[in-house]
C-alpha cells in the first residue's frame, strides 16, 4: 500500500464519515475510491446496453437457481 500526504478538504471528510459512519480519514477515503471504480465500472457495462441479444428460459433458470430451498432436510433423504 502507497504511502501518500495529501490535503483534504476537511467539511467533506468529516460529512462523508458522518454519513458512512467511517471510524477514520483512511477507512472513508478507501471507501471513496472503491465507489468511484465501481461507478466508473458501471458506466462501462452501460456503453454495451443493447448490443446483445439474450436467449433463454428466464423462469426455468430461477427454478434451477432456487431448487430445494426452504425445504426441510428430511425431504432430500432417499430411503435406504
Amino acid at each position: 500500500m502507497a504511502h501518500t500526504n495529501i490535503d483534504l478538504d476537511e467539511a467533506l471528510i468529516t460529512e462523508a464519515m458522518r454519513l458512512t459512519k467511517a471510524k477514520t480519514k483512511k477507512e472513508v477515503v478507501h471507501l471513496g475510491l472503491r465507489e468511484l471504480v465501481r461507478l466508473a465500472r458501471l458506466r462501462k457495462v452501460r456503453e454495451h446496453k443493447g448490443r446483445f441479444r439474450w436467449h433463454g428460459n428466464l423462469e426455468k433458470m430461477r427454478e434451477e437457481e432456487t431448487h430445494g430451498w426452504g425445504r426441510s432436510p428430511s425431504r432430500h433423504k432417499h430411503p435406504h
